[in-house]
């Protein structure tokens, strides 16, 4: 999924669930956040007369970067953990244990009811622990059947089809299945960003020992896993609740948004995957533009703007150049120290990073 579920839908689904609109945007932003948490080594911070060395989690990698990924290390501590969880925990006396996604798995059901136990007098850190856990609930329907493990035959993709809603007609796109095939087999990679889009009709070969054809509506997945996440978070504790809004008011305009495929242009630049990613983050700006166009108002209240920057948590929580994403090893060790704000420690970026911290030793924990 893409940041007009993982932010923009979230934050409305909190929302009509009864979180006030200061936390919806909390959650949701967490949410988001761990597709962009690509801070991966110790940041020296100046906390006023003294140095500290701070560790934060690392949730995903920019665009995606083949050298980390290809580390087993990388796949059990990022990709598994947030993205790609299995659908049950590991049980010894169990056979068969398997590491692919399934939608609303017993796994990300635990990793829900885990968060949602933070004390309410912590509140930050709760909604933080909330959004993070949602990221994974929410990616197990549009990553089922992939794995974040590399070359067990797992991720193996082939011959992507998209469905044109308007003509009726399937399409075999030539380009696209190319330039995805020489990727890695580390979780959907070779199937581009097909599954994360909200609006995209497809189907494809699985290259597992059976060789099975997989068609997929993403609209409709997107609102099983959206009606999902609204009927677990109606029952949570909340601080200041707003109004519930039913699902069967809230659920048609989730489906016309889902479905809106946003401006394409005549022509599209495939040569090149930086040019082909350009143009999804264009056609997703637009997309989620949209959002804020229909559910702005329910934040108008919340003293901060329902629009999403993913630098924001880190000005809030440290001055200096935050713009790290993209960082070699060799970069983040040359980096100057940053100083902190004063409300560091309870700074949102914080805790977002021991959120992600829980999750992760939470899930580790519960592997072979």
């Amino acid at each position: 999924m893409q940041k007009d579920f993982h932010y923009f839908a979230i934050a409305v689904l909190c929302r009509a669930a009864g979180f006030n609109p200061a936390d919806a945007l909390t959650i949701a932003y967490a949410s988001q956040y761990v597709d962009n948490a690509t801070e991966s080594e110790l940041i020296r911070i100046d906390i006023g007369g003294g140095y500290l060395k701070f560790d934060p989690v690392c949730t995903c990698y920019q665009g995606l970067d083949a050298v980390a990924s290809l580390a087993w290390s990388a796949q059990k501590r990022v990709w598994i953990p947030f993205h790609f969880l299995p659908a049950r925990p590991f049980d010894p006396l169990a056979p068969n244990f398997s590491f692919i996604t399934r939608p609303g798995s017993p796994f990300t059901e635990l990793l829900i009811d885990q968060a949602c136990k933070e004390p309410l007098e912590e509140n930050t850190r709760r909604l933080c622990r909330i959004g993070v856990a949602l990221h994974a609930y929410a990616d197990s329907w549009a990553h089922q059947d992939f794995s974040g493990r590399k070359e067990h035959g797992e991720n193996d993709v082939e011959e992507i089809s998209t469905y044109h809603r308007e003509t009726r007609r399937w399409d075999h796109p030539l380009a696209e299945n190319l330039l995805f095939d020489i990727l890695p087999q580390i979780g959907h990679a070779e199937a581009g960003h097909f599954p994360d889009l909200s609006y995209q009709k497809w189907r494809f070969y699985l290259c597992t020992p059976e060789r099975r054809q997989i068609e997929r509506d993403n609209v409709e997945l997107f609102i099983h896993a959206a009606r999902s996440i609204y009927h677990k978070l109606v029952p949570v504790d909340k601080i200041s609740p707003s109004p519930l809004v039913p699902w069967n008011v809230l659920e048609p305009q989730l489906r016309t948004l889902f479905a809106d495929p946003g401006k394409k242009p005549t022509t599209l630049d495939r040569s090149n995957l930086r040019a082909y990613r350009s143009y999804q983050e264009k056609n997703l700006d637009l997309r989620c533009q949209a959002w804020q166009k229909t559910f702005g108002d329910w934040f108008s209240s919340a003293g901060e703007l329902y629009a999403y920057d993913h630098s924001t948590w880190r000005r809030e929580a440290l001055e200096g150049d935050v713009d790290w994403d993209g960082y070699s090893e060799r970069d983040w060790y040359q980096m100057l120290p940053l100083r902190s704000r004063p409300n560091f420690w309870n700074s949102r970026w914080v805790h977002f990073h021991r959120a992600a911290l829980r999750q992760r030793h939470f899930v580790l924990e519960n592997l072979p």
